[in-house]
């Protein structure tokens, strides 16, 4: 792969001034894209209303249990990264949830109650290399 890829965040200002765009490996820019994808809600992104995942639309649901709730992102999740992220195949989403321990924070916001591991094993397309990602969400309303 000989590709270039830009590191995020992307300021404007060196652009228009014809400055160099600090660049990044294709795993950072993957890892870049999927945490893009987590934290998207669909419809947010103008340009693809599809882009982003269903995580905003479960989050407040109270009627779902913890594993529903795991099992509907872990869902969205692939399809939305075999939608947008091209570069990767075989891929496997885990998504693991556990009580937030109180005293790991300094202030201990009420609203946190669940800490989700969301885990993204693949295969690079082009290369076969293994790739992996992980990332924790702290969710509010989780309670059950």
């Amino acid at each position: 792969m000989n590709h270039l890829f830009y590191q995020l965040p992307i300021r404007l200002g060196p652009l228009m001034t014809r400055q160099e765009m600090p660049t990044c490996s294709v795993g950072v820019s993957i890892a870049q894209q999927l945490y893009l994808l987590i934290h998207t809600r669909y419809g947010e992104l103008r340009s693809d209303r599809s882009f982003g995942c269903r995580i905003w639309e479960v989050e407040f649901e109270r009627t779902l249990s913890t594993g529903d709730w795991a099992d509907e992102l872990s869902l969205s999740l692939e399809e939305a990264i075999r939608q947008h992220e091209p570069r990767l195949k075989s891929v496997r989403v885990g998504v693991n949830s556990a009580l937030v321990d109180r005293n790991s924070f300094i202030r201990q916001p009420d609203e946190y109650r669940q800490r989700a591991t969301v885990t993204i094993t693949a295969l690079l397309t082009q290369t076969e290399e293994p790739f992996q990602f992980s990332t924790q969400l702290h969710v509010g309303q989780l309670a059950k």
